[in-house]
């Protein structure tokens, strides 16, 4: 099981998506939990679904870029926040929001 942060095609399904497993969520969330007001204390729930509107995602590129200053260790988490970040600016360019999934 994965949390999937996802841009929606047309008919529904994720057109572009990246995953986040439940120890690198884990090791996310105690890093967010530094920051007040961050917009990716939405993925605290695991468990539950969320989204980033459109209007959000020059902030959530910003607070995933600067968070990843904090992980240089995790190449996982690493990973997780450049695809992360990519996928915002596709959501951007298509002017859709991301769709937070609880898989």
């Amino acid at each position: 099981m994965s949390l999937e942060i996802a841009v929606l095609g047309t008919d529904g399904s994720p057109n572009q998506q990246v995953s986040i497993g439940v120890d690198d969520h884990s090791r996310l969330m105690q890093l967010v939990s530094r920051d007040a007001g961050s917009l990716l204390a939405r993925l605290n729930d695991y468990y539950s679904d969320a989204e980033f509107e459109n209007s959000e995602l020059d902030r959530l590129v910003e607070e995933a870029t600067a968070l990843r200053t904090n992980c240089d260790e995790d190449g996982r988490l690493v990973a997780f926040l450049d695809a992360l970040v990519q996928l915002a600016y596709a959501a951007k360019s298509e002017q859709k929001p991301l769709i937070v999934i609880a898989d």
